[in-house]
């Protein structure tokens, strides 16, 4: 290659990243192939290479490649969970690779914590001692090196002294005991992590690594305590513990002068902390997680000078804080989740750089009133505090304060009149506050409030009368589970800012919302759910221009939309369901020009879908007009109701002829998505082909429809159409073939169904079929089989008695579902000339007595998962014990006796025969019996235990 060109002109780092991405996306190619393009790749940039065998790629096949790449620099061997990395690879790895820098063996290919969820690798042709120790032998340059050993390895190589270069060693080695004395050796360490669950101690000579910054224990349960030598390490600035169950902390750690960050975990009893824990001068964080025997810190705590970050998480023996802790002038961080803390420093608050405090799950009856001076404080996190019932009165001094948290204050009756005072409030969150009655007017001059969330807050009865006369920031309101919550303030609408609005299971709420509520001209979201009380929606509301989601759930009370909801010229999104006083739609919806996405869920009063003006009114311009059905059509499950069916079904014959022509601006133009649930229609109106942009509709659970419009053709950007269980369906419109751009096609439930049409053939661009549950349906059209694009096709519980013999021509079918056909007696012959035809699924069609012979000589047919249903005979047949695998997926219940030696004899490429018979049911009856005897044995178990112990009870009582 000339010199200039491209790929020299790259950097090593981004050489790495195209390898590493080569070695990932090239896993589905031969071994031989992927090692070829990465050789020639290797030999071309003759740098820094990395080489990353991914789990495709059997790690014995790149012994005869491995040879070439004489100027590797990272290997990564088994990234992941690959196959076992044997000796022979690690000796070609030793005798060629020598600039190796970086190598990883059986780890991820970055440091995190994966390896905790890594299975261990317990492969007998997996490396040994001694393959390992050539490797440290003569692999002298290695830098960087991620080891993970098998099962069976019980010991590291003594040779690992030859790795004089090292600089970060991760080891995982789960049986190992003992590290070797030549460990020491390894002057150059600077970072060593061991997950080593056996491991006793540390070798005396540890403590000549002079060099070693990090130092990581984890899951060493066997390690009891740390040596006194630790104290040498003077270089170590990060020591992390964790799974050491019962660890006994020296008293030489204090001697780590250059120690910045401690970091227990998960040590089940370990002894106190130093006396003279104060002498770590350098320290800055100190982590205690999931300890659950740590007595309280000592109190020379206090002496820490540059501690910044404290946490105490999940540390159940601390009842309290040492009394220095408020002399630790640089702490910033303060994290405390202690269930037994009971009362914290009163001199909390000269704590003067403290930003972030979170006490979490004591049992503290108050906050100290110093907590006040701390004015730096910038978020305050208080949450599962149950025996705290107030704050301090001077709680409005925290200047700084930005965000507040009070989430689980079961005692908590009120706030501090001074709560006005945080004017650098940002995020305010009140949850599970149950005994929260009402929240201080001074609320309302919170300025810089964003984000007011109330959940919970069960007794919480109004908000304050002012609220809307302030707040001129608040962007994001929340009412959730507020219960007696009866109405919002008349000044509500004074909130010029508020973004989002949400309440949710407001059962006391009583009336309408406020009159000025249009006035909320930056309003976005509106969602009202679970307000059984609420009677109307004012007609201001149509003034929130901006508002572009709109969701109404469990309000029966409202009846009527205003309107002029037309004029909502951003609403974008709108869902409504459960309002069963909502009899009509307002004729002004179908002027909302944005409108993208409609859901109309269980309204059982509604009559109409989309307004009652005609197509003519709408192409005139007209407001107003003869009261006809746009979409909608009446229902027939009353006497009340025949009135509005009469002038249903005659504005339908009215606009008829006009179904085809397009409403220009009118009729939703951007509407993509509709989606109705549970109505009593009997039909659409025909101006459903009005809808022009629709390319989603899913009509559930219309049990009075039994029949949709002509006009259905006008859908031309249709791409999805599921239909489901309009038990009352009749037929399809034979202008159903006039959707061109539809896709996807879902038929469910459609009892009624007797025949699909015939210019179902039309659909040129349907990928995906599925008819279930269409007991009536006798036959699929003729027409079927111009489906050129049909990719997924499912038959699930058809009463189709064939399929139709050009069913070959569906070119690009990949998968197709038989299930349940209980009338299907046989598949055509043409059945095995489909071209693509990838996976086959027959099961449960038990009148299925023919196969078509050349099924055994399609070879497109991939998965492996096919299973034959044996019958009910008894006993084990050849068939059973030679185990065969079809490739022609799942045969359930579908072959006759007679059929599956055929079927064996057919099919040349078959490597085993796997014939499903009770057996699988047997297993399950085993597992079920096993676990009630395992129930029975228990339950016996224990009342013999309860019997001892009162006859234990009886005897020494009779002794005394």
């Amino acid at each position: 290659m000339p010199v200039g060109s491209p790929i020299q002109r790259l950097s090593d780092d981004l050489l790495a990243k195209i390898f590493n991405l080569l070695a990932r996306s090239d896993g589905q190619l031969k071994h031989a192939s992927v090692c070829k393009q990465w050789h020639g790749m290797a030999c071309r940039v003759q740098d820094r290479v990395c080489l990353t065998a991914s789990r495709h790629v059997d790690p014995r096949q790149l012994i005869p490649q491995l040879s070439r790449f004489v100027n590797l620099r990272k290997l990564v061997l088994s990234a992941g969970s690959l196959p076992a990395v044997p000796d022979a690879l690690l000796s070609c790895v030793a005798d060629t690779c020598h600039d190796l820098i970086e190598l990883r063996i059986n780890s991820p290919e970055s440091d995190s914590h994966e390896w905790d969820s890594l299975d261990q690798i317990d492969s007998p042709e997996n490396f040994t001692e001694c393959g390992l120790s050539s490797l440290f032998a003569k692999c002298t340059r290695l830098e960087d090196l991620h080891l993970r050993c098998p099962k069976h390895l019980a010991a590291i190589p003594p040779s690992i002294d030859c790795l004089a270069s090292l600089t970060n060693l991760h080891l995982v080695a789960r049986r190992v005991k003992l590290l070797p004395d030549t460990f020491s050796s390894l002057q150059s360490l600077q970072r060593l992590v061991l997950i080593m669950p056996k491991l006793k101690n540390l070798p005396r000579n540890f403590k000549n690594l002079v060099l070693l910054k990090s130092l990581q224990l984890d899951d060493c349960g066997s390690l009891k305590s740390i040596p006194e030598f630790i104290g040498q390490l003077a270089s170590v600035d990060r020591l992390s513990i964790s799974g050491c169950r019962e660890l006994r902390l020296p008293d030489s750690l204090t001697n780590l002068s250059s120690l910045v960050a401690l970091e227990i975990r998960a040590c089940r009893d370990p002894l106190p902390l130093p006396a003279n824990f104060g002498q770590l001068h350098a320290l800055e964080s100190l982590l205690l997680e999931d300890i659950a025997g740590m007595p309280n810190l000592p109190e020379s705590l206090g002496q820490l000078q540059r501690l910044k970050r404290l946490s105490l998480n999940r540390c159940s023996g601390i009842s309290s804080l040492p009394r220095s802790l408020p002399r630790l002038p640089s702490l910033a961080d303060l994290n405390l989740f202690a269930p037994n803390l009971s009362v914290l420093p009163a001199e909390i608050g000269q704590l003067s750089e403290l930003r972030t405090f979170s006490l979490t799950n004591a049992d503290v009856p108050s906050l100290p009133d110093s907590i006040s001076q701390a004015t730096a404080l910038q978020e305050l996190s208080l949450e599962n505090l149950r025996d705290l019932t107030s704050l301090p009165e001077e709680f409005g001094q925290l200047a700084s304060l930005e965000t507040l948290h009070l989430n689980g204050l079961p005692q908590l009756t009120h706030l501090p009149e001074s709560f006005g005072h945080l004017t650098k409030l940002r995020t305010l969150r009140i949850m599970a506050c149950y005994q929260l009655q009402q929240l201080p007017d001074s609320v309302s001059a919170l300025l810089a409030l964003q984000d007011l969330d109330l959940r919970h807050s069960w007794r919480l009865t109004a908000l304050p009368v002012g609220m809307g006369n302030g707040l001129p920031n608040l962007r994001k309101l929340e009412l959730h589970h507020c219960k007696a919550l009866t109405r919002l303030p008349p000044s509500f609408s004074g909130l010029s800012s508020l973004e989002s609005l949400s309440i949710l299971q407001a059962g006391s709420f009583r009336g309408a919302l406020p009159e000025g509520f249009g006035r909320l001209g930056k309003l976005r979201e509106l969602s009202l759910r679970a307000m059984p009380h609420l009677t109307a929606l004012p007609a201001s509301v149509s003034g929130l221009l901006a508002l572009t989601s709109l969701l109404l759930v469990n309000c029966p009370g409202v009846k009527a939309l205003p309107g002029d909801i037309g004029r909502l010229g951003s609403l974008e999104e709108l869902k409504i369901s459960k309002l069963d006083g909502l009899d009509s739609f307002p004729r002004s919806l179908v002027e909302l020009p944005r409108l993208r996405v409609l859901e109309v869920r269980m309204c059982s009063e509604l009559l109409t879908l989309l307004g009652d003006e005609t197509v003519e009114d709408l192409e005139q311009g007209q407001g107003t007009g003869a009261a006809s059905s746009t979409l909608g059509a009446s229902s027939n499950r009353s006497s009340s109701s025949s009135s509005s069916r009469d002038t249903t079904t005659t504005t339908t014959t009215h606009s008829s002829g006009n179904h085809g022509r397009s409403v220009n601006g009118a009729l939703l133009p951007s509407l993509l998505s509709l989606k109705a649930e549970q109505f009593f229609f009997r039909s659409f109106g025909p101006s459903l082909g009005c809808l022009s942009s629709l390319t989603r509709m899913e009509l559930l659970q219309m049990g009075e429809l039994l029949s949709l419009p002509d006009s259905i053709s006008g859908l031309s950007q249709l791409q999805v159409l599921r239909i489901f269980n309009s038990i009352k369906l009749k037929s399809l419109p034979e202008t159903l073939g006039g959707l061109s751009c539809l896709r996807a096609l879902e038929l469910v439930g459609l009892h009624g169904l007797h025949e699909l049409p015939e210019a179902f053939g039309q659909l040129t661009q349907l990928e995906t079929v599925k008819i279930i549950m269409c007991t009536n349906i006798s036959r699929l059209p003729a027409s079927f089989s111009n489906l050129s694009k049909l990719q997924h096709c499912s038959l699930d519980n058809v009463g189709i008695s064939g399929i139709p013999d050009d069913f070959w021509r569906l070119s690009s079918l990949q998968t197709l579902v038989l299930l349940c056909l209980q009338n299907l007696c046989s598949l055509p012959e043409s059945f095995s000339q489909l071209p693509r035809l990838k996976a086959l699924e027959l099961c449960h069609c038990r009148k299925l007595s023919q196969v078509p012979p050349s099924l055994g000589e399609m070879p497109t047919l991939s998965e492996h998962q096919g299973e034959l249903r044996k019958g009910r005979r008894k006993g084990k047949s050849e068939g059973g014990r030679q185990r065969e695998n079809i490739r022609t997926t799942r045969m359930r219940e579908c072959m006759m006796k007679r059929m599956r030696e055929r079927v064996r004899g057919m099919c040349s490429w078959v490597s085993e025969w796997s014939i499903v018979k009770k057996k699988k049911r047997r297993m399950k009856k085993k597992k079920r019996t096993k676990k009630r005897r395992m129930k029975r044995r228990k339950k016996a178990t224990r009342r013999m235990t309860k019997m001892r112990r009162r006859m234990k009870g009886e005897e020494e009582i009779q002794e005394s």
